[in-house]
């Protein structure tokens, strides 16, 4: 009887660990997925706006330049 006990915690021991390594990895890969997601976000972002960014940076400088000029 005492062995039968030994054998059901081995077995849920067993078990919490293969849910323990198998909820790791799948936070892993969710994390990647994210990350990726991410990325790909951005340079869209990037894609798109790229002209914008640049107009502006543009006119900060030249704000910039004439301010320091003056």
């Amino acid at each position: 009887m005492w062995l039968d006990a030994i054998r059901t915690s081995d077995r849920a021991r067993r078990l919490v660990a293969w849910l323990t390594r198998t909820v790791e990895a799948q936070s892993t890969v969710e994390y990647a997925l994210v990350g990726a997601l991410v990325v790909i976000a951005a340079a869209a972002a990037m894609t798109l706006l790229g002209e914008q960014v640049a107009t502006v940076f543009t006119n900060i400088t030249t704000t910039l330049r004439s301010a320091a000029a003056h």
